[in-house]
Formats: C-alpha cells, sequence, structure tokens
C-alpha cells in the first residue's frame, strides 16, 4: 500500500509543471508596463515577452514530451512596423507534435479589445502548426498573443529576446519532470527568481539590437541557452573528463588503425623529429583528401594509402590521432568553441554544434585544426585566438586547460606593389599590381584560388582576383598569374602571390578648369568605413591581428606636373597601448615624373574596449578616407 502510495505522488510531482504549463492563460483586462521616455520615439516596444519550457521524460509513466508556452505583446508606434508583427506562427519548427492553445487580441489605445475568433487561427504550411494573422491592425494598437505547442524533446535550445525593438520585460522559465534533467544559461542581463519553488529568469529594458561592424554579434546576443538530458547519468556524462574518454571510443568510418599504420609506413618519417613528422603529416593529409559536402554519402571503401579521397569529419580527427599514437607523439584532444559564438563551461561540454575538437602540442607549442581545410599546422583557428580550451591528455588520462595565443600581425600581411598608368584619353588607368599574402588571409585565399581554379566556370575565378586586387572598383583583369600555389608554402609562411594587369571600367579622374584630379587613393580598393556609426555599444573584435603595406608608383603623363598632394598624406595611430596600437600612415613623394607613395597600416590587437571607440574608429577611417583621395596635376608651363 505505501509504495503504491508513493507511485501516485510521484505521479502527481511529475505532473505538476505539465499541467501547469498547459492550463497558462492570460488576465481578462492586461496591465503593460509603463514604457519609459527613452523608448517613446521608437516605432515598436515590445512590453513582454514570456517563455516557458517544460520537458517530461518518464518512459514507465508518461512517456517523453517537451512543452514551449510564448506569451508576447508589442505596441505599434509606427505603422511601417505593423507587417513585422501581424503574422504569427506558433513555434514553426519540426519537432511540433501538436499545438495545445493559441490566443490573440488587439487591445486598441482606447482600451477596447478585439479578441480573434478561432476561424482566424489556421494550419500553417507546416505540420502541425498554426498561425494567425491580424487584420485591420492601426499606429498606438497593442498586439497580444500567447500560445503551448507540444514538441519532441531536443538535447538543448537558445532563445534569444534581443529585437530590433527594445523589450521591457523578459522572462524564461525552463522545468522538467521524471527523469529529465536540465540547466539554464542566460545572458548577464537576465537575473535569477524563486517564487514558490519555481525557478524562472527574468531581464528588463533590453536594449534594441545593434548591428555592429566587427562585434561578436550571437555572443553579445541578449539569450538563454539550455540544455535537456534524459537523465541525471547523462547529464553527468556531459563532464568533460568523461566526455572526452567516451569521445576518443569512437572509431573512424572507413580505416583502421592498422590502415594507418600503413600510411605512416608509406611517408617514412620515423627518423624525422617530431615537429618535421608532423608538418609531413599535416601536408599529405591536407593535401590528399577533402572533406565531404554537407549531404553527401560516405564511400566505406575508400583507402586512404591510396590518398585522393574523401572523409568525414570525424574521420580527419581519427586519421590524425591515429598517426600521432603510432608516432608516439605526445598530443592533447582540445575542445575549442569560437570566441564570437560564446564560451566553453568549465564544467561540462554544453552545446556540441558549438564545440570544435582540435589538436595541441604542448612540447612544441603547436595547434592542428582538422576540419579547418585552408590551415596548416601550427597557429591556432582564428576564431579560438585567445580563448580558454579544455584540454585531455590521452596518454596521462588527466584533464587540462589550454590557452589559445593571439598571433603576432606580422605572421598576416597583406602587401601590394602597384605600377598606375593615365590611359591616353586621361580618364581611365592602367594598374599593374603584385598582390602578396602570408598568415590567416594568405593560407585562407591560397586554398580559395586553388579551389576555383579547378572548375570548370573560369568567370568565378576572374571575379575572386578581381575582388581581391582592388575591391569594389569596376576594372577589367587583361592577365595574371599566381605565384605560390602548394600547400607547403603555409609551413613557412610563403606569400602567396598573384601578380595583375587590370584596366579601369570606372574614370579615375576629374578636371577642374586646366587641373587634372587623379583619385590614386582608389588604387587599394574602396575601403570600409565607420563614417555613420559615431557611438559604440560592444566592444570591437577583430578576427586577427594584421598588416598591410602598399607601394603605388604613379607614372605622371606627359605634359604634367604635380600642384599637390595633400589629401594623400595621411597619419593617424590609436592612443591606447603601445603594444597593441592600431595605426596608418601614408607618404608620398616625387622623384622625376614619378609619384611613389606609401602605407603601413597595422592593427596589432584582435580586441579593443568600446572605450577607445573613437581612437580605433579614427584610424579605420583613415583607409576609407585615403581610397577616395586624389593628387592634383597641373599642365607644365610652356617656356
Amino acid at each position: 500500500m505505501k509504495k503504491i502510495l508513493l507511485i501516485l505522488l510521484f505521479s502527481v510531482f511529475i505532473k505538476t509543471h505539465a499541467q501547469e504549463i498547459k492550463s497558462y492563460t492570460w488576465d481578462a483586462v492586461p496591465v503593460f508596463a509603463k514604457i519609459p521616455e527613452e523608448y517613446k520615439k521608437q516605432p515598436a516596444v515590445i512590453l513582454f515577452d514570456k517563455r516557458w519550457v517544460h520537458t517530461r521524460i518518464n518512459a514507465n509513466l508518461y512517456g517523453f514530451a517537451k512543452f514551449k508556452m510564448e506569451h508576447f505583446a508589442v505596441k505599434i508606434n509606427e505603422s511601417s512596423e505593423i507587417s513585422k508583427y501581424n503574422k504569427v506562427t506558433a513555434d514553426d519548427n519540426t519537432t511540433i507534435r501538436d499545438t495545445k492553445d493559441f490566443h490573440a487580441r488587439v487591445i486598441k489605445p482606447n482600451g477596447d479589445i478585439k479578441v480573434l475568433s478561432e476561424s482566424q487561427i489556421v494550419n500553417s504550411d507546416l505540420k502541425n502548426v498554426k498561425s494567425i494573422v491580424f487584420e485591420g491592425v492601426e499606429k498606438g494598437d497593442i498586439l497580444e498573443y500567447y500560445f503551448i505547442v507540444k514538441e519532441n524533446p531536443t538535447s538543448n535550445g537558445i532563445e534569444i529576446y534581443q529585437k530590433d525593438a527594445p523589450v521591457l520585460h523578459a522572462e524564461f522559465t525552463l522545468t522538467d519532470s521524471g527523469s529529465a534533467m536540465s540547466r539554464v544559461y542566460a545572458s548577464d542581463e537576465f537575473q535569477n527568481n524563486k517564487v514558490r519553488g519555481k525557478i524562472f529568469y527574468t531581464a528588463d529594458n533590453i536594449q534594441p539590437l545593434v548591428n555592429e561592424r566587427s562585434s561578436k554579434k550571437f555572443k553579445n546576443l541578449v539569450k538563454v541557452l539550455y540544455l535537456i538530458t534524459g537523465s541525471s547519468a547523462e547529464m553527468s556524462n556531459k563532464k568533460w573528463e568523461t566526455y572526452f574518454k567516451n569521445y576518443i571510443r569512437n572509431k573512424p568510418y572507413v580505416f583502421s588503425n592498422g590502415d594507418v599504420k600503413k600510411l605512416i609506413q608509406k611517408l617514412n618519417i620515423k627518423d624525422k623529429t617530431n615537429d618535421e613528422k608532423l608538418t609531413i603529416l599535416d601536408e599529405y593529409i591536407r593535401t590528399h583528401f577533402e572533406p565531404y559536402a554537407e549531404g553527401e554519402t560516405i564511400n566505406y571503401k575508400t583507402k586512404i594509402t591510396e590518398g585522393n579521397s574523401k572523409l568525414a569529419r570525424r574521420d580527419f580527427i581519427f586519421l590524425y590521432k591515429y598517426a600521432f599514437d603510432i608516432l608516439k607523439i605526445p598530443y592533447e584532444i582540445i575542445a575549442t568553441e569560437d570566441r564570437f559564438i560564446g564560451d566553453l563551461d568549465d564544467e561540462i561540454v554544453t552545446f556540441y554544434e558549438f564545440t570544435d575538437i582540435n589538436f595541441y602540442f604542448r612540447d612544441l607549442n603547436k595547434f592542428i585544426s582538422p576540419n579547418e581545410v585552408y590551415l596548416a599546422y601550427g597557429n591556432p583557428s582564428y576564431e579560438y585566438q585567445d580563448t580558454k580550451a579544455k584540454g585531455y591528455n590521452v596518454k596521462k588520462k588527466e584533464e587540462s586547460y589550454i590557452y589559445a595565443p593571439v598571433v603576432s600581425s606580422d605572421f598576416t600581411k597583406i602587401a601590394t606593389e602597384s605600377v598606375v598608368n593615365l590611359n591616353p584619353d586621361l580618364t581611365k588607368v592602367t594598374i599593374d599590381k603584385k598582390l602578396s599574402m602570408t598568415g590567416y588571409t594568405g593560407q585562407m585565399l591560397r586554398y580559395s584560388y586553388n579551389d576555383l581554379a579547378n572548375n570548370e566556370e573560369k568567370k568565378e575565378l576572374t571575379d575572386f582576383v578581381k575582388d581581391i586586387s582592388i575591391d569594389d572598383v569596376d576594372v577589367k583583369l587583361l592577365e595574371h598569374k599566381a605565384e605560390n600555389l602548394e600547400f607547403k608554402n603555409n609551413y613557412t609562411n610563403t606569400p602567396f602571390v598573384i601578380n595583375s594587369k587590370l584596366e579601369s571600367v570606372e574614370s579615375f579622374t576629374e578636371k577642374a578648369g586646366n587641373l587634372l584630379m587623379v583619385n590614386l587613393g582608389k588604387v587599394i580598393g574602396n575601403q570600409a568605413n565607420l563614417y555613420q556609426e559615431n557611438t559604440r555599444k560592444t566592444d570591437i573584435d577583430l578576427k586577427y591581428t594584421k598588416e598591410y603595406h602598399h607601394n603605388i608608383i604613379f607614372n605622371i603623363p606627359k605634359g604634367y606636373q604635380v600642384d599637390h598632394y595633400n589629401d594623400l598624406v595621411i597619419d593617424k595611430e590609436m592612443k591606447y597601448d603601445e603594444a597593441k596600437n592600431c595605426s596608418f600612415k601614408s607618404t608620398v613623394k616625387v622623384e622625376g615624373n614619378q609619384v611613389i607613395i606609401t602605407i603601413d597600416e597595422k592593427y596589432k590587437a584582435i580586441n579593443y574596449p568600446k572605450e577607445i571607440y573613437q581612437e580605433y574608429r579614427k584610424v579605420y577611417n583613415a583607409s576609407a578616407d585615403f581610397s577616395k583621395a586624389s593628387i592634383v596635376l597641373k599642365p607644365i608651363k610652356k617656356k
């Protein structure tokens, strides 16, 4: 009898939250927070955005299910915003099993409430998904709706609250019952609340989303991420040490350890140093295997000793791992997360989608990123610079931490040498340009060039060469030749070089009386700018440190001499930290019938705090200023 009573009590307990979410309803007469003065001129204001996710997993009692409730209200201040909010679909994903409830209403400025009828709630194009359209919406109306859907459980989820409009109140609740276990990772804007045993998260006055250049856009979003497992044991298996141990028990799809031994014998590297072994191994893998495209079927008959085939992501990782073990090279398998996405949790692996597996060689302080097809053994992938990675030493069977360094700016250099001649009509130019690229830029563009060169459609390669030679300027590519195309050049940071001959389609000159203005700044291509972005809400985060070095020789046309070139001389340097400063400096000199321009532009850090944005902005805009600048020529007076 006691056993039956305990089962009944447990049954009631796990039903509680599920029943509570399914019986959710709104107030008959809504009460909304007062809109702050700072938001009254916003085109729309989200009054509240409440979401609740409940997961039930218990095979013996109620099976498994996920319930989601979303309750939303927005004030329309401008008619232009109506189309953004008047169509609503109840959580349009592929896991929905049933729409349990869906209600919507319009609250007029005078307080009148118009509830949408059931006939206005219709099936969408997706199976089991309902949708509504608010009709007759006017400026000043409040649109309010809530829905409850039943879905198949998912292992994780993301709820993004920050939108184009400010959000006065955001709320997220995550509950579970049965054997389900869950965790919440909320942005700093949220605070933790507990009422009658229920934990929920709230945030007030979320600022409108601002799309800022060079920022951690996804990481900076105000959002909630949550993790769900089917049991406490599953959650425990997400602890890093357990995760790594389980991961290395996986097997590759198309080869065995014996196949890798044969490959190592073929490479004949047993007498090399570890650094040499890794270089030769990495080059062989990079040049003989390529990843499957998404949706491609794995060929299980692949022979890795024959090379020139495709491999799955997992197989790349285990090809390296087996080789390291056979060669007895000390290594750590490491988990990394893109710094533009988020940070790894110290305790457990949270989102497999955000976690990448790489290798670290502590004795050599070098990295291998198996699934970054362009990147050679040596430096970490740029997304992981200045992050803390979780590691696992397979031989010692112990966890470790690895701090991926920021690679110096002299690793990635983009250099050009241009000789510019005016055509006889004195409007267009021909440019003989040598473009040299090292580091991350060089490796990425070397890979892209080789990939495009193998395509039958040559226009893509032509457009690529034009874009990287003189971006966003209308030119004809008359001829070009690439140098140092082989992947092996990445290990010595040998520049990837493109020599090209270009002819402008658009004019480079403008006449003012007897003066001729030649837009020599355009030779470096049109440059991005921050002219309109006067303020900054987030830190500046760059992909990687880098340097630009340009040398331009302009042959003065016969019958002309230089009047002035003041606009081409620019000197901007950030006042911040000598080791991290960014700078732009251009100089001009005239030698005989030639004008010689040199440009040095450097970004020595990957992060600059928003407090020094104006210092960064003046340097960043300098290249855009230069690209618009001209040299002024005047006719030589006849004696």
